[in-house]
């Protein structure tokens, strides 16, 4: 585990360093805190001078986002549609549990594309890619013009994978539970059934 966390982080360090070369941004926040980010950054403007560039790089744990991070997510980038211009170019990408991208490089204003990507996560990506940071990067890259604030903004969602572990166990324990209680009907069933046709039986044995 530690040896994998060090991979991540060598990624991302030489991601990073490749980034400033060209002068983008790296923001990392926990999903708990996007909306205040937004907020805080992204001031309302009729003209956003200079534009902006942003690739968001969201942490997946399932091929789902459950119901809390969902709403916090649309939320989230429902308040961006609305803060920024459709000048301003959004792409989303995911990492971690899948990676691949999400949305490339759509309008900021354009939130029925952000709200479905992130609605439908894991279908929205045509290809899955090894590597969602390196990925992210490359988009922001791609994307980067002198002109414009260029940035990569990664949302982070500690301690989610122990979550859908737990579910799952959960899950399990009670299909477990309820074959064990359907065994333990259809036992009861059977004795009811005996129990009834008892004296039918006896009958025919005094026959």
């Amino acid at each position: 585990m530690k040896t994998l966390f060090k991979f991540i982080c060598m990624l991302l360090l030489s991601a990073i360093c490749t980034a400033q070369e060209k002068n983008i941004e790296t923001e990392s926040i926990i999903l708990e805190n996007f909306i205040s980010y937004i907020v805080e950054e992204f001031e309302v403007k009729e003209d956003s001078i200079p534009r902006r560039n942003i690739t968001f790089l969201i942490e997946t744990y399932a091929d789902d986002f459950n119901v809390e991070d969902r709403v916090i997510l649309k939320q989230a980038f429902r308040l961006i549609s609305k803060r920024l211009t459709k000048k301003d170019s959004l792409s989303i990408v995911s990492y971690s549990e899948y990676s691949g991208i999400m949305l490339n490089r759509v309008a900021a204003t354009e939130a029925k594309k952000l709200l479905y990507a992130i609605e439908n996560p894991k279908s929205s990506i045509a290809y899955l890619e090894n590597d969602g940071i390196e990925l992210a990067y490359k988009i922001a890259n791609d994307a980067f013009t002198e002109d414009s604030e260029n940035s990569v903004v990664m949302i982070r969602m500690p301690n989610r994978v122990v979550e859908v572990v737990e579910q799952k166990k959960a899950a399990k324990q009670n299909i477990n539970s309820n074959t064990s209680n359907n065994k333990s009907n259809n036992g009861s069933a059977i004795m009811l059934t005996a129990i009834a046709l008892l004296p039918e039986i006896i009958a025919v044995i005094k026959d």
